[in-house]
């Protein structure tokens, strides 16, 4: 087993701590741009000079959010922190009028709103936390999990997370996002549990990388090709308007907010992380216990000397010889004179 070091756990949280949030806020309020332009004209008529200051803005948060997955390669501490920050946009997410007070208390930009509205911190916060929680484990314990395990999580991740990402763009739709458009908000149970089943399946997903460490590499292929497509003429954003009205907003969004795509570069950059810190965790030397083992001979107390039995000074006999007779000191009164 090979532990991170002190100063290696606390530059990597704070490194987390700072990255991810200023990655968030630039990805959002870079896609802002794109989801108003793509709203405003027709796909094949947005100006790229208009929108190349914003798709700056997403590319330099994507980077920031990739530097924080590749800090577990030193140490998961600082994925694990952000893992915690997750509690805050769960709330705003459960309940509404959370944000919707904090929002008059503060006076918030649009762009920080509507990235807690669409839940990208919530869902960004909750992956970078549950690969920390995997790159720990492996770190612990590398061994593979076998080939049977490894096929069933290359199957299973791709369900988990899509249903996951169903039930909580559902959730957020229903919930947050219905609340901030019509001023009503009141707790919606089935939105907030739609919410909170969801974002568990995304977690269980992303975990299920601890049986394989490729599980993640299919969502990301279909999350690239779904960011791709979104924004070229074609039948899928008709798709998304069949679909009921909770879904196909959230799920649109998500998409030109830049959420899949940075969903997908983290999970092929997790990728790479996870098989380095298990190549190192493999190779690094074991720690020999404590105290003696089987086999070992027993040790003697070194505060006390060796047990006659055992060692007789100055007459060359040791451990398994035989004693000689050995003259008894002081001599006997006469000894000295018969022996001369």
């Amino acid at each position: 087993m090979r532990r991170s070091s002190v100063p290696a756990r606390l530059i990597t949280i704070a490194i987390a701590l700072v990255l991810t949030p200023i990655g968030v806020g630039l990805l959002t309020a870079g896609g802002r741009a794109w989801v108003l332009s793509f709203f405003r004209y027709a796909r094949t008529d947005i100006d790229l000079g208009q929108i190349g200051g914003p798709l700056l803005l997403q590319v330099s948060g994507i980077l920031l959010l990739i530097i924080v997955v590749l800090t577990g390669i030193w140490s998961s501490a600082g994925l694990l922190a952000v893992g915690a920050l997750a509690l805050i946009p769960l709330v705003f997410a459960v309940f509404p009028a959370a944000l919707m007070g904090v929002t008059r208390v503060v006076q918030l930009p649009l762009e920080v709103i509507d990235t807690f509205i669409y839940g990208v911190p919530l869902l960004v916060f909750a992956v970078l936390g549950t690969m920390g929680l995997v790159i720990a484990l492996v770190r612990r314990r590398p061994e593979p999990k076998g080939a049977a395990l490894g096929a069933v999580g290359i199957v299973l991740a791709p369900i988990l997370l899509a249903g996951g990402a169903w039930l909580l763009a559902w959730g957020l739709g229903r919930g947050t996002l219905m609340s901030f458009q019509r001023f009503e908000f009141d707790l919606q149970p089935d939105a907030a549990a739609a919410v909170v089943v969801g974002i568990a399946l995304i977690v269980a997903g992303v975990g299920v990388t601890r049986w394989s460490p490729f599980a993640l590499v299919l969502p990301a292929v279909a999350l690239l090709v779904l960011s791709v497509l979104i924004v070229l003429p074609g039948d899928l954003m008709s798709v998304f308007f069949g679909l009921p009205r909770e879904l196909s907003t959230l799920l649109s969004t998500l998409l030109l907010l830049g959420a899949g795509t940075a969903s997908a570069l983290i999970y092929l950059a997790f990728t790479a992380v996870l098989l380095r810190v298990r190549a190192q965790a493999r190779l690094a030397p074991v720690t020999p216990a404590v105290g003696p083992t089987d086999g070992d001979p027993p040790q003697q107390d070194p505060i006390y000397p060796p047990s006659p039995a055992q060692y007789f000074p100055g007459t060359g006999v040791g451990p398994g010889m035989q004693s000689p007779a050995v003259p008894p000191y002081p001599p006997a009164p006469g000894a000295e004179g018969s022996r001369s």
